[in-house]
């Protein structure tokens, strides 16, 4: 009975109510710990701050507080994300700083970060919420591109990749092989997305699907509807004919440092796997 209740909450919010609902969290929670004092600023990251965000958005919101600070700041930071409404779920993490994942009662995910004063992670865009006279003044966006060496490396990834994946499914541990399929079009989508998408590469797959173009995605999409156990070997050589497509767009500078002797090995030997 409690888990059909959650699922009537979850599915009982509507878009536009969703959508106000992380408006409305964000200044309840801003206001609980503006009026604690312990903060230097506060400031939002991810897709709010790139104004890229939708119905479906998370928040990620990032307080910056003094070290003399960080210990009564981390002891109530429940407190601060209660404030507008009891957590149906929370775990702590250490990302890139100290964070509390939540979830409300509405489905909505907010995320509470915690930076001290002298190491403000500066990646990607920020909006501001809150700012003492000069805290974020020296904020300086850093890319969130990845680099030609790390496409190539994601490249012989894949490869390498292919071999594991030929092991397991010739041993018939479909299991495993499913999950090295799927490790397979992860590396295939950093390469797509620095392609398509370069200066926010490091998101790979997420909300790929934007920049690429319709002939891709379509055939991308095809490729991942077969990458379950039953057509798992019509889906992982199709990516394999994907992959080479991509590989001949790459530049010179790119392709240069990928291995491609092992990727044409890889290849032959995969599109020789006998379907089971």
């Amino acid at each position: 009975m409690e888990s059909e209740s959650i699922y009537s909450k979850f599915k009982a919010v509507t878009l536009e109510k969703y959508k106000i609902a992380r408006y409305e969290a964000i200044s309840k929670v801003s206001q609980a710990i503006l009026e604690f004092g312990l903060v230097e600023a506060i400031f939002l990251k991810g897709s709010m701050a790139r104004n890229e965000d939708d119905d479906f958005s998370d928040v990620d919101m990032y307080a910056v507080v003094l070290p003399e600070n960080e210990k009564d700041f981390l002891k109530n930071r429940i407190k601060y994300m209660e404030s507008y409404m009891p957590l149906i779920y929370y775990s702590e993490s250490n990302f890139v700083c100290p964070q509390i994942v939540g979830v409300y009662e509405n489905a909505l995910h907010f995320d509470l970060y915690t930076a001290k004063i002298n190491s403000i992670p500066q990646t990607d865009d920020i909006k501001v919420i809150y700012d003492k006279p000069g805290v974020l003044n020296s904020y300086i966006k850093e890319p969130l591109n990845i680099t030609v060496s790390d496409v190539s490396d994601y490249f012989n990834m894949f490869t390498y990749s292919l071999l594991e994946f030929e092991a397991a499914y010739s041993r018939d541990d479909l299991i495993w092989a499913t999950g090295l399929a799927s490790r397979l079009t992860g590396y295939i989508s950093m390469v797509l997305r620095y392609i398509y998408d370069e200066r926010n590469s490091q998101l790979g797959m997420k909300r790929l699907y934007k920049y690429l173009p319709e002939a891709y995605k379509d055939e991308f999409i095809d490729i991942l509807n077969n990458l379950t156990p039953s057509s798992l070997e019509i889906g992982v050589k199709k990516l394999v004919s994907f992959a080479e497509k991509i590989l001949l767009s790459l530049p010179f500078n790119i392709k240069n440092e990928i291995n491609i002797d092992f990727f044409e090995m890889m290849k032959k030997r995969i599109l020789n796997i006998n379907i089971k």
